[in-house]
């Protein structure tokens, strides 16, 4: 009976011994390095007031954001014939940007988006031909339809395109409603 205790605990202290070196052996791993140089630089693609910049609009120091002040009237088109330019600082190379939606508040479901019909951003070169449309609406009810990605537009050197704006509130609908739209002008250098 000794013998066979004794046999059967060495079996398990070897199995047991056999596990933790396997273990052990599993956890050999080795490490890779890798630096990176990081330079600050001009963005080649900046934002510039156009001639029809909203009052209260503002810019960043680096025009690399703008936030713009505009407003819908209820059942009338209201235009931004040249709210904003899209400027490529480039001298020497054409460069694409596309927009691209973040956000919108208020969010679907709110009865404050009842009172849209539309917000809609278009991209026109610069002899003034639409090249895209970037169209927030609510077609029924208190629902955003938000839209895809634009394509990528080529913006070529030293040029600026604009971004013209179209907005409309809906008959009857409430003063000081607001949209507050985030919108990512996504650029490929």
């Amino acid at each position: 009976m000794r013998k066979m205790l004794s046999s059967k605990s060495m079996i398990i202290l070897t199995l047991l011994l056999t596990l933790l070196i396997g273990s052990v052996c599993a956890a050999v791993y080795y490490s890779m390095i890798m630096q990176s140089t990081v330079t600050v630089s001009g963005a080649k693609i900046i934002f510039v007031a156009g001639a029809d910049y909203p009052s209260g609009s503002s810019m960043g120091t680096n025009s690399t954001w703008v936030r713009l002040a505009l407003k819908a009237y209820p059942n009338a088109t209201l235009i931004y014939d040249k709210p904003l330019n899209v400027s490529n600082t480039d001298a020497g190379a054409s460069h694409q940007f596309r927009l691209r939606h973040v956000s919108i508040l208020p969010a679907s479901g709110s009865v404050s988006v009842s009172n849209f019909t539309f917000i809609n951003f278009v991209v026109k070169n610069t002899v003034g031909t639409p090249q895209g449309s970037f169209n927030y609406t609510v077609p029924s009810g208190d629902t955003w339809s938000t839209p895809s990605p634009t394509s990528y537009f080529t913006l070529p050197a030293s040029t600026q395109w604009v971004i013209y704006v179209e907005t409309k509130a809906k008959a009857g609908a409430n003063t000081n409603i607001v949209a507050n739209i985030q919108i990512s002008v996504d650029v490929q250098e």
